[in-house]
């Protein structure tokens, strides 16, 4: 009998720690999308993004076509892909280029937590 009562309480402490570790270890989306703003913000986050602005087709073009149907950046962006109707990269590289676009482009992957999820996974800071 006291066998199974020790073992009884040794399982429903168990259980018990792992439940309050389970809590403790699970941060909220919140917590995740403020870690990676705040990673996004750093140098070597701003270096990085750019570079995958670059060279992520997917992130490149979301950005791209952000940019040309922004009321703020279209007639930019339609210059550049008039000088540059299927090379991808030049337009990128213009938008690098200008402080502007970049800072509208940054912006926008910053407040786009899909976006900006895909852009701390590719980059590695998940």
């Amino acid at each position: 009998m006291k066998k199974v009562l020790l073992m009884l309480t040794v399982i429903c402490l168990l259980g018990f720690s792992n439940s309050i570790n389970a809590q403790i270890k699970m941060p909220t989306s919140v917590d995740n999308t403020a870690q990676m703003k705040a990673m996004f913000d750093s140098p070597e986050g701003q270096k990085q993004v750019k570079e995958q602005l670059m060279n992520n087709p997917e992130l490149r073009d979301q950005t791209i076509n952000y940019l040309k149907d922004n009321p703020d950046t279209r007639e930019q962006m339609v210059e550049a892909i008039k000088k540059n109707p299927k090379a991808k990269n030049k337009i990128m590289q213009y938008i690098q280029d200008n402080p502007e676009l970049l800072q509208k482009a940054m912006d926008y992957i910053k407040n786009n937590p899909e976006l900006l999820k895909k852009a701390m996974a590719a980059v590695g800071m998940k």
